[in-house]
């Protein structure tokens, strides 16, 4: 029975250990989805400013284009005043005049609204482009080094698990059938505790052992369970 209690303590390092790696891998995406949404937000609203920033400077240009396209037609217009011979052209033509002075002041007028904002804009790409790249230093380097885990755990998991086979085969199949039907069950393999005169306690659910359970449990003669959890009670060495 030592000899099995031994070599289950291996199995059970083993076990452990893929047991975590595997809870790393479900983990994983979520904490690096995490860092890409962080990442990417903060891309987002510089990306939103610079669309911002696109749309008010053509908006700029736009009006300008207004403003050269009505200045022109305003010349157009006050030279046919020169060639008029009706007072209703004359009037048609004042009406023209007018209109092309008017779209032009609202032209000229949305020229510097859109101005003014573009510079604020400006003023705001500053300071996100700054955010956007302390966000971007602050998670990359965890980022990759997790995808760089994520993508090589499967490979650990694998390797890791071949290490189960050497203490499995010195495990007798009456302990061993015990112990994989007890970490099936619960679906962990944290289900040994080790117990001595001074440390009385199962490590699993913490329920006291009695005095009896402890003695039978260092006689290491048989493989004992807590009798409120269930978990395999072996001998803690002082």
């Amino acid at each position: 029975m030592q000899e099995d209690l031994k070599y289950l303590l291996e199995l059970s390092s083993v076990d452990k250990k893929v047991h975590e790696l595997k809870q790393t891998r479900r983990d994983l995406p979520v904490r690096i989805q995490t860092l890409k949404n962080a990442i990417g937000s903060e891309k987002a609203r510089l990306d939103n400013l610079m669309a911002e920033i696109t749309d008010t400077q053509t908006k700029i240009r736009d009006n300008q284009d207004a403003v050269a396209t009505e200045t022109q037609l305003l010349q157009e217009s006050s030279k046919r005043l020169d060639n008029i011979s009706t007072n209703r052209e004359y009037d048609a033509v004042h009406l023209e005049i007018a209109a092309h002075k008017k779209n032009i002041d609202t032209a000229n007028a949305s020229v510097l609204h859109f101005q003014q904002i573009l510079e604020n804009l400006q003023k705001d790409l500053t300071q996100v482009e700054t955010d956007y790249q302390t966000v971007r230093d602050a998670n990359e380097p965890e980022l990759k080094t997790l995808t760089e885990e994520l993508n090589g755990i499967e490979d650990r998991i694998a390797d890791e698990a071949k290490l189960a086979g050497e203490p499995r085969s010195k495990i007798s199949k009456k302990v061993l059938t015990l112990y994989d039907r007890i970490v099936q069950r619960r679906n962990t393999p944290y289900i040994i505790a080790a117990v001595n005169h001074h440390h009385k306690f199962c490590d699993v659910c913490s329920r006291s052992q009695t005095p009896q359970r402890i003695i039978e449990v260092g006689k290491k003669i048989s493989l004992l369970t807590c009798e409120s959890c269930g978990s395999l009670l072996v001998w803690r060495e002082d």
